[in-house]
């Protein structure tokens, strides 16, 4: 068992030396002149454009800081891909791609003088910030193990060669943030639709009109020739509204359900079978009646008249 755990302890620090064995270790001012160098060669590509392709070959992928805290990998993967978008694209782009390109070396820059001034800081406010971290709270915090630094590099690795062969995708970071809007969405739109059937059943189940007999006890021309007399007074609600009471009353006369002064509009619906030829003109009839008795608001003439050709089609003719 201890020998197996040895092995895998020299096989996990080999690799990790491998994945940064490739990389230049600088001190932080040499660090800084290579930047200075770097914004140099930005001014040569300036002058000659195909001083880009050399620029770009001689440019390491990262670049390994050597700190009294411990190594600092800087990756200039951006370097790389901002020299090879500046062979492509058009002329007029250039110079923007190379002003961003400075900017960002200069930022770098900005970086370190600071990381400088904050490592020369007051030996009074180092020193008490030194008892503070070795209080017993902080003892078990600790920089980045040789697993987590190995497991960081292929991580990048794999990022690298993903971007290789997928150059116009976005990112793995910008795929996680689309599924998240893009599950957030699904789900937005799903509790819309929930609440929008929800409360559509509750306009159309919250009044059970009740009348003191059953439709089919008043003849269904009596109710049409009320339903016409409304509408022939400019109350076109109260028409639909008799007008489907005449409808109910002819297809309750007919036998197609057995009379029950208590159903909702839904429910006569749903009384009738599917494969019956009366089905759909009534439905259309319990819509139209629905959206102006149940919506609270005045009906208009065109709706009456719309509803009217419907009842035409139950057989209900004045």
């Amino acid at each position: 068992m201890t020998r197996f755990r040895i092995t895998v302890i020299l096989v996990i620090v080999g690799l990790s030396n491998l994945a940064f064995g490739n990389q230049e270790l600088l001190s932080i001012s040499e660090y800084n002149s290579r930047l200075e160098q770097y914004l140099s060669e930005i001014q040569k590509v300036r002058a000659n454009p195909a001083h880009a392709v050399d620029f770009n070959r001689g440019t390491p992928s990262s670049i390994l800081i050597q700190t009294q805290a411990g190594n600092v990998d800087v990756p200039l993967e951006f370097l790389h891909k901002e020299l090879a978008r500046y062979l492509t694209v058009p002329r007029n782009f250039k110079v923007t791609v190379l002003s961003q390109l400075e900017e960002r070396l200069k930022a770098l820059r900005q970086e370190s003088d600071q990381f400088e001034r904050a490592r020369d800081g007051d030996p009074a406010i180092r020193s008490r910030l030194n008892q503070i971290l070795a209080a017993r709270e902080f003892r078990s915090v600790h920089g980045p193990t040789q697993l987590e630094l190995l497991t960081d590099y292929i991580n990048a690795w794999i990022e690298k060669q993903f971007d290789k062969l997928f150059p116009k995708t976005p990112d793995l970071d910008q795929l996680g943030q689309i599924f998240v809007w893009i599950t957030i969405a699904i789900a937005c739109s799903v509790l819309a639709v929930w609440l929008y059937r929800r409360s559509r059943e509750r306009v159309l189940d919250r009044t059970r009109e009740v009348i003191p007999f059953s439709a089919s006890a008043r003849n269904w021309r009596s109710w049409l020739s009320e339903a016409q007399a409304r509408a022939a007074s400019g109350d076109w609600r109260e028409a639909i509204h008799l007008g489907f009471w005449a409808s109910v009353s002819r297809l309750e006369s007919d036998g197609l359900w057995e009379p029950d002064k208590t159903r909702t509009p839904r429910e006569y619906l749903n009384a009738i079978p599917t494969e019956n030829g009366f089905r759909l003109p009534f439905a259309a009839v319990v819509k139209m009646f629905e959206a102006a008795w149940y919506a609270g608001r005045p009906a208009s003439v065109a709706e009456y008249q719309s509803f009217m050709l419907e009842l035409e089609k139950l057989g209900c003719r004045g």
